[in-house]
């Protein structure tokens, strides 16, 4: 079956909202010359969010156990990205049973509780005020809280609440950022952009144009040439004769589209892959990335909350 086009309208905002955003790579490449810094994107489905009536805020726990419930050193390392692998332990029902018919029991002060529910192993530890709960679950352990109807994980200065399967930044003005591969995304219904930075060296060979064969930009400066059964695509400035050369844009490509060019409007050239990710480029070639992580970057984490919420009263499941 022949996959989806990405629509009109989506290819419209791709060129408006990235324009000017790109990382411009020095000088053109050549055949066996330096590569070309790439920002693949793809769409990612995700739920509408539930926003907390208050997000949590202060520090995280700072101190991890270094010795299990049988004296064995815990060799696993702290989780420093928003652990994926939670949504295990939201799903184990069990787990989430015995975690309620046991906090009202377990309360002396610093001391680790030791439990294994269905081969989740986790630790419950209470600060005198606060009951965190540790997993050693995965790949690495990391400590949650539940509050206000979520699991919380403090990671990068910031808290991050659980909801339907994505781990979520409550952002200033209350603007819901999902975590996705270690980036946050401004929430876009029904899905958002997720990218990936990577470098792709040109082959060794430049081949000869075939202007025939080739999509040129509505003005007429540019054309891209796609290339053999590997999908090679080649950006060629065509305002001079033979065309010349300018940036590699990868392989496994499946179509090349240009927006602007026309009218004032700026040129810019949409490729769309064949493993249904997507890469915007500029005239000369160069990659164009989405700025949404240059703006969560600089804002400033939810305020600390008034009061310490009391133990919850229904599963934690969401």
């Amino acid at each position: 079956m022949k996959r989806m086009r990405l629509a009109t309208s989506t290819i419209a905002f791709f060129a408006l909202a990235l324009t000017g955003a790109g990382d411009a790579t020095a000088g053109s490449g050549r055949g066996g010359g330096s590569s070309n810094k790439v920002y693949r994107m793809h769409r990612v489905s995700v739920p509408k969010p539930s926003m907390p009536s208050r997000a949590l805020s202060g520090q995280g726990r700072s101190s991890y156990p270094e010795r299990d419930e049988s004296g064995a050193r815990i060799s696993k390392p702290v989780a420093t990205m928003a652990p994926a692998h939670h949504a295990g332990i939201v799903a184990n029902k069990g787990l989430v049973h015995g975690i309620q018919a046991r906090e009202h029991l377990e309360v002396t002060p610093n001391h680790y509780f030791w439990h294994n529910e269905g081969g989740i192993r986790y630790s419950h530890f209470y600060d005198g005020h606060v009951h965190w709960y540790g997993f050693y679950h995965g790949p690495t352990f990391y400590w949650t809280r539940y509050y206000g109807s979520r699991w919380w994980w403090y990671g990068g200065g910031r808290w991050l609440f659980w909801w339907d399967g994505f781990w979520w930044w409550p952002g200033p003005a209350g603007v819901p950022y999902v975590y996705i591969d270690g980036s946050y995304y401004p929430y876009e219904s029904p899905a958002v952009t997720v990218q990936h930075e990577e470098n792709m060296a040109p082959p060794a060979a430049i081949p000869p144009v075939k202007p025939g064969a080739a999509n040129r930009s509505p003005d007429g400066r540019r054309m891209v040439q796609i290339v053999g059964s590997e999908g090679q695509a080649f950006l060629y400035d065509s305002t001079v004769s033979p065309p010349k050369f300018e940036k590699f844009l990868g392989a496994d490509v499946d179509t090349v589209r240009f927006t602007g060019g026309t009218a004032g409007a700026t040129l810019q050239i949409l490729v769309e892959y064949r493993d249904k990710t997507f890469a915007l480029f500029d005239a000369d070639g160069n990659s164009q990335s989405s700025a949404v992580k240059a703006t969560e970057s600089k804002a400033q984490a939810p305020a600390v909350p008034d009061s310490m919420p009391p133990p919850p009263t229904s599963a934690p499941g969401q």
